[in-house]
């Protein structure tokens, strides 16, 4: 199915929408942001566009107001005043029919690239600043945002993002998350080939535990069935932010390579410190509960 085709701008009119809210150290609470119509311009009571611009946004049945979306929040603030935007497009995403909420990806990074576009024309910002975080069809919302937007991103990294209609079956790079959406795409790999990707489609790759369920800490029938290792991207990434220990991760063609030994040189920390000199595919160990970070291990 070819997501081009689809309408995309009264997608998410009839049956929700997308809303953004942006927090920094100024302002304990959520500021609600409003995105411009036509040339108008983008106020905010707290933006300061000295600062990067982090977002941040969910996947398939979840929301804004998660655990894991706003640790990752309070893990930038606590690091570095940043302009940290979080995505609620819960009223789409928790749609039960998944491949409404597949096709609604395109409408909400659309929108949020609308958004990032006019903070960059009011405050006069670019795409160097800005940073895209994702989780599972979030992945994608940031793709899009990254095709859409006049600005070329920074950064987007793909956390676990969603292979159903994306990978399975394979749509083209303009319509899923791809290394082409921003000048480096970095993607955590923990539910490959079932609820995650199962190919490499970022600059980087960060294959953890091999990259496939069951990660460790979610063994059992029931951790499978609420998506345990689809959401171990979500944690990794979180503690990676401001950790002392990092998640060094060795670049092998195989996991099997990877477990005999065989790749031992030019580490790279996986997450939120990794080096955008980092190119291909890339395997690590974690521990099973936080902290899940290991450093060095060779």
């Amino acid at each position: 199915m070819n997501f081009s085709i689809l309408p995309q701008e009264t997608r998410g009119i009839m049956f929700g929408d997308a809303y953004y809210f942006l927090y920094t150290r100024r302002n304990t609470e959520a500021e609600q942001l409003n995105v411009p119509d036509g040339n108008e311009t983008f106020t905010s009571k707290y933006f300061n566009s000295s600062n990067e611009i982090k977002v941040v946004t969910h996947g398939w049945m979840s929301a804004e107001n998660v655990d894991w979306l706003q640790n990752i929040k309070d893990e930038f603030l606590n690091k570095s005043d940043f302009n940290v935007i979080t995505i609620d497009w819960s009223e789409l995403s928790k749609n039960p029919i998944y491949p409404w909420s597949a096709f609604s990806t395109r409408y909400v990074g659309k929108k949020t690239a609308k958004l990032l576009d006019a903070i960059a024309n009011s405050y006069g910002v670019d795409g160097r600043s800005m940073h895209l975080i994702g989780h599972s069809l979030g992945s994608h919302v940031m793709g899009y945002t990254g095709l859409f937007s006049n600005q070329t991103i920074n950064r987007i990294t793909g956390l676990d993002p969603a292979r159903p209609l994306f990978e399975l079956p394979l749509m083209p790079p303009n319509c899923r998350l791809d290394k082409s959406d921003a000048e480096f795409v970095d993607i955590i790999h923990t539910c490959a080939g079932i609820y995650g990707y199962a190919k490499s489609h970022g600059h980087a790759d960060f294959y953890a535990n091999s990259g496939r369920p069951k990660q460790p800490g979610c063994e059992g029938i029931q951790p499978v069935l609420e998506g345990c290792s689809h959401g171990r991207s979500n944690l990794f990434f979180g503690e990676s932010i401001d950790s002392k220990i990092p998640f060094t991760s060795y670049p092998c063609e195989s996991w099997d390579k990877f477990e005999n030994g065989e790749c031992r040189v030019n580490p790279t920390n996986m997450g939120y410190p990794v080096s955008t000199d980092s190119r291909g595919d890339y395997y690590l160990h974690t521990n099973s509960e936080p902290e899940f970070a290991r450093g060095e291990e060779f």
